[in-house]
């Protein structure tokens, strides 16, 4: 993995999402010992305080997929120079497949409650925090997808709907602010890591997983990528983050012109 200069987080301003356990707490953690004053967001106010009293940074509630909370957080803690879109949730967290036809059984509920963390709160959070970022010039926005974005799912098909559409957004994004003539320096890029060590994955998932003969990568591998992703800025790109390999950027066929 390559080195990069402290001096690109020294001084700058984080929000993390999901903040208070897994990647989120992991990558809060990574962020402040690179010198970022970083602001740990999440709906568990224990244990994202937590985090945060641990860093020396501070707590915000926030529900990701409620733009007037972004609009709260935002006003009171910002506006940022780097934001790590990350809080995320499966359709049925911490639970193994549900056997028989997929979606079969699927609520309204829990749909609307996966759309709107998972897709909902990456859009809102990008459209909160660009805004400053356009003020001062410059900002780096991370999100986090998933392999499952990359390629198909079958235990969660809705979970693979969310984080394809990350990923597209992503790259949408990067090609619109390619486009502005004059436009802010912000870079925009995924992290796209395979099973790994949060609260998505409960005792029977992790069962089922093993059972596929897949490891779970420990939370502080895929942080690690987070802080190189913000040092070389690819932008709209998806960095690939799987057990006993290299972390790589995707590629993809040479796109449609459109």
């Amino acid at each position: 993995m390559s080195d990069f200069s402290d001096m690109t987080f020294a001084e700058r301003k984080a929000i993390v999402t999901g903040g208070a356990s897994g990647i989120g707490k992991a990558t809060a953690l990574r962020l402040a010992e690179l010198g970022a004053d970083v602001v740990v967001s999440d709906i568990d106010e224990p244990g994202g305080a937590h985090v945060a009293e641990q860093i020396g940074g501070r707590f915000a509630m926030l529900d990701v997929g409620d733009p007037e909370a972004w609009d709260r957080v935002v006003a009171a803690f910002g506006p940022f120079d780097m934001a790590f879109l990350n809080a995320g949730i499966a359709t049925n967290p911490g639970l193994p497949p549900a056997p028989g036809v997929p979606i079969a059984d699927l609520t309204d509920e829990a749909y609307r409650r996966i759309m709107g963390v998972n897709v909902d709160g990456v859009v809102y959070g990008t459209r909160a925090v660009l805004a400053g970022m356009t003020d001062q010039g410059a900002g780096d926005i991370v999100v986090t997808a998933s392999m499952a974005g990359l390629g198909p799912i079958a235990m969660d098909p809705v979970y693979g709907l969310t984080k394809h559409a990350v990923v597209g957004f992503v790259r949408s994004m990067a090609a619109a602010l390619d486009q502005l003539p004059d436009g802010p320096d912000v870079c925009i890029s995924a992290i796209c890591p395979g099973f790994t060590d949060t609260n998505i994955i409960g005792d029977g998932a992790r069962e089922f997983v093993a059972e596929l003969g897949l490891e779970i990568m420990p939370a502080d591998r895929v942080a690690q990528v987070v802080a190189r992703t913000i040092a070389e800025r690819p932008q709209g790109g998806q960095w690939v983050i799987w057990p006993g390999t290299e972390p790589r950027l995707y590629e993809w066929n040479p796109p449609i012109e459109v």
